[in-house]
């Protein structure tokens, strides 16, 4: 019988606190998927673990932080580089370092002292607890002992659970290499990531739900942001290897630092092409990037 652990991140202030309850898409999928001869088990996480011993939050971490995440896009942008248009990588390089002066503008400007409740301080505080509910999942599911794992973010939602539920049940029974992780939400598109000119169709495999998807494989591996992801255990425990030696200073966001770990693994030949598929459309909507009604 296959076996998935599904870890949701929360917070206490979420304003989608439903995800953590019965009705939350976790428990939900949790349901659909036991019908349909799945073990699964659901974990929730809504704990803030920053402790100030960690880090202590002043401006020069403040300006660290927003320092080492522009350095890491740049790393990442030239990671894709290979037949990505000139003009597209132009334009994501300006419009990225556009952003972060708008971020350090918003966050150091403002700064006085040692000012906690600062927006910079709020923003690290903020990312360090993601972090850490993240990968408190992560190990929750290794010590499970399930063959997959999904790590959802509390503003992941279904509008089709019936299809989201028969599709993961056919990604689950893919064979035993590949794909080493699968992309589930429906956040950003190719285009605005970049990433177009990686994928393609992955052979003799559908989508098994009742809509219309695309599985598409990459030739390097990429992310979709975090809200969903469908990962083997097996190789969540190898991200975790890797992920444990980065520092918590500079504080990067989860995603970013889930693809630092990601260009390890495959300058490393731990991740081949075709091991990272992605779903087009994403069965999975990210609420926070859908415009409110």
């Amino acid at each position: 019988m296959t076996a998935l652990f599904i870890g949701v991140v929360s917070h206490p202030a979420s304003s989608f606190a439903v995800s953590t309850g019965p009705k939350g898409l976790g428990r939900s999928l949790a349901s659909g998927l036991t019908k349909r001869g799945v073990q699964t088990s659901v974990e929730v996480n809504t704990k803030n673990a920053y402790q100030p011993s960690m880090l202590a939050l002043d401006g020069p971490a403040v300006a660290r932080s927003l320092t080492a995440q522009l350095r890491v896009e740049r790393h990442w942008q030239a990671f894709l580089r290979d037949n990505l248009n000139l003009g597209q990588l132009m334009r994501a390089s300006a419009a990225r370092t556009q952003r972060r002066l708008g971020e350090w503008f918003r966050f150091l400007r403002p700064w006085h002292g040692k000012n906690k409740d600062s927006a910079g301080a709020r923003r690290i505080r903020r990312l360090i607890n993601i972090e850490l509910s993240h990968f408190a999942l992560m190990r929750a599911s290794v010590a499970s002992g399930s063959e997959w794992t999904l790590i959802l973010e509390d503003d992941a939602s279904a509008t089709d659970l019936d299809d989201c539920v028969n599709g993961l049940v056919g990604l689950m029974n893919q064979g035993p290499r590949q794909p080493a992780y699968v992309n589930v939400s429906q956040s950003f598109s190719a285009q605005d990531l970049s990433i177009s000119h990686l994928l393609s169709p992955v052979p003799g495999v559908q989508w098994e739900g009742t809509q219309e998807r695309q599985l598409l494989a990459s030739s390097k591996p990429v992310t979709n942001t975090v809200c969903a992801i469908l990962y083997r255990t097996s190789f969540v425990k190898e991200l975790l290897e890797v992920t444990d030696a980065f520092p918590v200073d500079p504080v990067i966001p989860i995603d970013w630092k889930l693809n630092v770990a990601l260009m390890v693994l495959f300058e490393q030949g731990s991740l081949e092409a075709g091991d990272c598929w992605t779903v087009v459309p994403g069965p999975i909507d990210q609420l926070s990037m859908i415009p409110q009604r």
